[in-house]
C-alpha cells in the first residue's frame, strides 16, 4: 500500500477528530517516513494505536459513564430528529398550499416559511453530524481507558 493510500485511511479512521487534532495528525503522518517501524499495510492498527498515544488519556473509566453516553445520546439523536422532521413536515405543508390552498395566507409567508424550513432541516444535520462524532469520540475513549 502507498503512504498516500495509507495517510487517506488512516484520516478516513479518524474521521470524528476535531480541527486540532486533525492538524496533528496530518503533522504526524507527515513525519513518518519509511526508515520509521511503521506497517503501512495496516492503518486500522496504526490509527487506533495513534488514538491510545495521543489522543485519549487515561482515566478512570467510571462504571456509570457507559451508560450516562448512552442515554444523552439516545436524547440527543431524538431531539435532532425531531428538529428535522419538524423542518421537513413543515416544508411539506407549505407545498401543499401551493398545490391546494385551503387557508388565505400570503405567498411571501408561505416561501419564507419553506425557506426557514429547510435551513432548518440543514443545521439539524449539520448538528447530528457533530453529536455523532463527539459521542463517537466519547465512547472510544471510554472503551480505551476501561482496560
Amino acid at each position: 500500500m502507498s503512504k498516500k493510500l495509507f495517510d487517506k485511511k488512516v484520516k478516513k479512521q479518524l474521521w470524528f477528530l476535531n480541527k486540532k487534532e486533525k492538524h496533528d495528525l496530518d503533522q504526524h503522518l507527515a513525519s513518518i517516513s519509511e526508515s520509521d517501524n511503521v506497517n503501512v499495510n495496516k492503518p486500522i492498527t496504526y490509527a487506533n494505536a495513534y488514538l491510545r498515544q495521543y489522543i485519549f488519556e487515561d482515566k478512570d473509566a467510571k462504571s456509570y459513564s457507559m451508560f450516562l453516553i448512552l442515554v444523552m445520546m439516545i436524547f440527543a439523536y431524538v431531539a435532532l430528529l425531531g428538529i428535522f422532521l419538524f423542518g421537513l413536515i413543515t416544508s411539506l405543508s407549505g407545498m401543499q398550499f401551493f398545490v391546494n390552498p385551503k387557508v388565505d395566507l400570503s405567498t411571501t409567508v408561505v416561501i419564507f416559511t419553506i425557506i426557514g424550513a429547510i435551513l432548518l432541516m440543514f443545521v439539524s444535520i449539520y448538528f447530528i453530524k457533530i453529536a455523532t462524532s463527539y459521542f463517537t469520540k466519547k465512547l472510544l475513549e471510554l472503551k480505551f481507558n476501561s482496560k
